[in-house]
């Protein structure tokens, strides 16, 4: 009896916690300027990178999977999300931060911050609003969009390399220039991957015209 009551504690407990994630996500996502159905979608997505991640967290904890594994359920499970959600999957940058994750938590595996829910939900987040910021460009180019402009939230969180960005509007082929990163978009790491400082946990969005 005893044991059956832990266990269905131990379930209430990370329903909690699964609760607590979405929120969390889904506050991210909605602060932005996209439709409430694409945050609905990207906060589903994120939620369950989240876990995927999380998850590979606690077996390099446990010392019992190889390296190599671990890349590769990352990149299996992301790459299945993403489709899963009908976005297109850019495989050669799921590939390159899988190994980064995996590369870090392993290199870093005694310091509590590598393996923690607040890491898992900062690379959840950024990754998938990656992704649908990518589909937003790939969709605006289909569809005929000449034009792009940058929005920011205008609050005391923006980058001052971003806020110099609001509502500049340039071709829908040419690059942003922010900072020393050159974007396609906000938060394009496939172009600006080696400038965390201006894609990690970017909340600003795109219009096209």
């Amino acid at each position: 009896m005893a044991a059956r009551i832990i266990d269905e504690l131990k379930t209430i407990k990370s329903e909690i916690d699964e609760l607590s994630v979405r929120k969390i996500i889904m506050d991210y996502f909605d602060e932005m300027g996209i439709p409430e159905e694409e945050i609905i979608r990207r906060t589903n997505a994120a939620v369950d990178l989240e876990r995927v991640i999380r998850n590979l967290f606690l077996l390099s904890l446990a010392a019992e999977v190889t390296r190599e594994e671990l890349i590769n359920r990352l990149i299996s499970e992301y790459s299945q999300i993403v489709l899963s959600y009908g976005y297109r999957p850019n495989y050669a940058h799921i590939e390159r931060v899988a190994e980064d994750v995996i590369d870090h938590t392993l290199e870093k595996i005694d310091t509590e911050y590598m393996t923690s829910e607040g890491r898992a939900i900062n690379i959840a987040e950024n990754e998938i609003n990656n992704v649908g910021n990518n589909d937003e460009y790939l969709e605006a180019k289909e569809n005929g969009k000449t034009t792009k402009t940058w929005h920011t939230l205008r609050d005391n969180k923006v980058r001052d390399t971003h806020v110099v960005m609001d509502e500049v509007t340039i071709g829908i082929d040419e690059f942003f220039q922010v900072g020393e990163a050159e974007m396609l978009y906000p938060l394009d790491e496939e172009n600006a991957y080696d400038h965390p400082e201006e894609t990690n946990h970017c909340r600003c969005f795109c219009t096209y015209e």
